[in-house]
């Protein structure tokens, strides 16, 4: 482990984050937090940039009486996975501190040639039964009774608008080609690996072919079953809404390809997307694996732009909040930022928290990937990020502590 070391390359005036909040009778209240405290130090500027951006998502989450999430965490594999493991480590280490809920990403049919994949299926099978480098990064910071750790699952998504221009609600791809759920063996593999918390991407078209409209019976009839999969291995599930708030409408007849739909538009105004979840949380709340919902995963296609399309988000996602809670969804409701959802620029548009839950159950949805635009491409090789680093670097150390309040498990 390199969880509490001093940096090779000096200190930079540590920030201490040392308040963190209770849920009482559904309210958050501010606790002292007098549980113990470590400082997480990086090894070089690139792990400390890592660090810094934790730290500061924390001391927003404090200053906002608000609880966390890191939905996802993903870094690569290739020629400089020793260097980024020990960066994720150094990461992992502070979100321990922290009492940080983590999925990282991810765990798929990925393609041998993908990088971030820390469980995979094997060549010449159909089952997750291989582990990435990352992979023993993610087990060695496992769940504990505070919080549930994890990784993604993102078959869901697959085939979906982002990477399939034919991709519309009418065109949604055949289920065990285009995209899939996992099967009972590939949940039972992540138990055995100690993973207790998935993150299960879902496709809005797929599951409502119409904004408005009923659910599709044979997708949600697809998802219950993987969702009771899952429960059967042990797994908790957070379903994850995995768009960026376009809707991929169609396409209409004659047509070759499907309309855009932005959230917030005329055709997809902001109340569809709680009509999405009104419809869909009965669906699956009775099911014991699941124990909460993701609203939407990146919200950064929007009608509106910039601060505008900050306002809107927050408008629309409190909408889904309360149509959550009102349909009797009883879970975590994990709630993504407008605009870049990296733990360094945490709450550049959304300088306070925004929703009000009456069951005290919403966390923050944060995204860390290491790269030095956070975007997860990876472009770079590890002495590039670097460097680049170097240019501004961060403090090399931060004494934090447990924030209550974030932990992932139902109240």
């Amino acid at each position: 482990m390199v969880a509490a070391r001093s940096a090779r390359w000096g200190r930079r005036g540590a920030v201490a984050i040392v308040l963190g909040v209770a849920v009482t009778a559904g309210v958050l209240l501010p606790q002292s937090l007098d549980r113990g405290s470590r400082e997480i130090c990086g090894a070089d500027a690139l792990q400390a940039a890592a660090v810094d951006g934790l730290a500061h998502f924390a001391q927003w989450l404090s200053a906002n009486h608000s609880a966390g999430y890191v939905g996802e965490v993903g870094w690569p594999s290739g020629p400089d996975a020793q260097r980024w493991n020990a960066l994720a480590d150094t990461w992992y280490s502070a979100a321990d501190t922290l009492g940080l809920p983590v999925t990282a990403w991810s765990a798929a049919r990925w393609p041998a040639s993908y990088p971030m994949s820390v469980y995979r299926a094997g060549t010449g099978s159909t089952e997750l039964d291989s582990r990435g480098p990352q992979a023993g990064i993610v087990e060695a910071h496992g769940s504990t009774r505070g919080y549930l750790r994890g990784v993604v699952l993102a078959g869901g998504s697959f085939g979906a608008a982002d990477t399939n221009p034919a991709f519309g609600s009418l065109r949604p791809g055949r289920y065990g080609y285009d995209y899939s759920y996992e099967s009972p063996a590939s949940y039972q593999y992540l138990a055995r690996r100690g993973v207790r918390l998935v993150r299960m991407a879902v496709a809005w078209e797929r599951l409502q072919p119409v904004p408005g409209g009923p659910l599709d019976a044979t997708a949600v009839s697809t998802l219950r079953r993987a969702l009771d999969h899952a429960g059967r291995a042990g797994l908790r599930v957070i379903v994850d809404l995995h768009g960026y708030g376009a809707f991929a409408a169609g396409p209409g007849p004659g047509a070759g390809q499907a309309r855009r739909l932005l959230l917030g538009s005329a055709g997809l105004p902001t109340g569809a997307l709680a009509d999405f979840w009104r419809r869909t949380v009965p669906a699956v709340a009775g099911l014991p694996a699941v124990i909460g919902y993701g609203l939407l995963n990146e919200p950064v296609t929007l009608a509106e732009r910039g601060m505008a399309g900050a306002r809107l988000w927050e408008r629309a996602s409190q909408q889904a909040v309360t149509a959550i809670r009102q349909a009797g969804g009883a879970g975590l409701v994990l709630v993504a930022g407008y605009g870049s959802t990296s733990p360094a620029r945490w709450g550049s548009m959304h300088p306070r928290a925004w929703i009000q839950d009456p069951a005290g159950l919403v966390r923050y949805d944060a995204h860390a990937y290491f790269d030095a635009d956070g975007s997860g491409h990876y472009a770079a090789s590890y002495a590039e990020a670097l460097r680049a680093a170097e240019l501004a670097p961060p403090p090399a150390c931060h004494r934090m502590s447990a924030l209550a309040g974030t932990g992932g498990r139902p109240a």
